[in-house]
This record gives C-alpha cells, structure tokens and sequence, in this order.
C-alpha cells in the first residue's frame, strides 16, 4: 500500500493545480478500496480536496480568495470526457452560458447520451438526464443554447425584451449552420431564429 501511496502521490504532486482526478484515473496503482484509502490519506496531507464522491481535485490557491474552484460547467465536461459521453446544457444553465441570466443555477441539467446520474459538489447538483440521440443533431455549441434558452422560456413567455438580448447571440451564428442546423430545432424556435438573423 505504501509503494502505491508514493506512486499516486508523485502523480499528483506532478499535476498542475487546478486539475480534476477520479478514483478511477489511480486503479493500476492498486485495488479501488485501496486507492480511495490512500486519497483520503492524501486529503487529510492537504494535497487534494474531495469535491464529490470519487472525484478529487488539486486545489489552486489565491492568497485573497482562498482555493479556487472549477466551475460547474468545466467539471460536467469532464466528468463526460471520463465516461466518453455527449453532454448539452439545458435550461437556466443555457440562459447563463448565453449572458440572458447572471443567477449561476445551483442545480444544472445536462442532457447526455452516457449514464444518467447526479453528483453533488458542495450545495450544487449537476444533474445527468439521459436522452435520445436526435438531441444531438444540432452539433453547433452556440445554437444548442440558443434552442434550449427559447425552451426555458417556453412559447407563451417570449418578450420582445427576451428576443433582442438573444439576437446578438443569434447573429453570430455561421451561415452554414443556419443553413443545416436550425431545421432541427422545434418548428417555432426555428421561425423566431431565421426572424432574429434576417433582422
């Protein structure tokens, strides 16, 4: 167990600060009883802090701030890089990435094509919901949350004040993805987004 400790330990004392590390990422250093043993003896030595159940990170320090902390969304991508799965933000988090909401959401839905899960960092939820493929067809970033923004707010709570915050983001859209893309967005979000980017 000591051999592994030393081994795990030189990983993370390598690592940059900052970086996130599953108990998974150490299983060649010994079994996963033992690895999460020797975590928690290296959370205790201060080297990492455990933000969730079996994931841990080196914590970056500011001498103001204190340790600085990923945010939600740096820490969904790569729970979803880990488990080699698709994930798209829904709902409040799609209005905050796009600059609609300054509220950052305490619980965070992603749709994704991996396992459906929760996972709990300190009082926030990053929620995993499992969902068809189709929800993958639009591969553009920027108008998968444009799409789910127009969701959130759903078709009887759109605003002219709504539509004109959203239309700086709708017209940086590329052409050919307005071109390919849109047409698999719901019937009445494609018509406000081909409305905003002709305007």
């Amino acid at each position: 167990m000591e051999t592994s400790k030393n081994q795990i330990e030189i990983k993370l004392v390598k690592a940059q600060r900052g970086v996130l590390f599953f108990a998974d990422d150490f299983i060649k250093y010994g079994s996963s009883d033992n690895v999460r043993k020797i975590l928690s003896r290296l959370e205790n030595d201060g080297l990492i802090e455990r933000l969730a159940h079996g994931i841990y990170i080196k914590p970056k320090k500011d001498p103001l701030l204190g340790t600085i902390y990923p945010n939600i969304g740096e820490i969904a991508k790569e729970i979803a890089k880990r488990d080699k799965a698709r994930i798209a933000p829904t709902g409040v988090m799609a209005l905050y990435l796009l600059g609609l909401t300054t509220q950052v959401p305490l619980k965070v839905v992603y749709l994704t094509d991996g396992s459906q899960r929760e996972v709990k960092i300190g009082n926030r939820t990053i929620k995993f919901k499992r969902t068809v493929p189709k929800s993958f067809a639009i591969k553009d970033e920027l108008l998968h949350l444009i799409v789910q923004a127009f969701k959130e707010k759903g078709q009887q709570e759109i605003t002219e004040e709504f539509l004109e915050t959203i239309k700086h983001a709708v017209k940086k859209l590329d052409e050919k993805v307005m071109q390919n893309q849109v047409v698999y967005a719901p019937v009445w979000i494609q018509k406000q987004i081909n409305n905003l980017y002709q305007s």
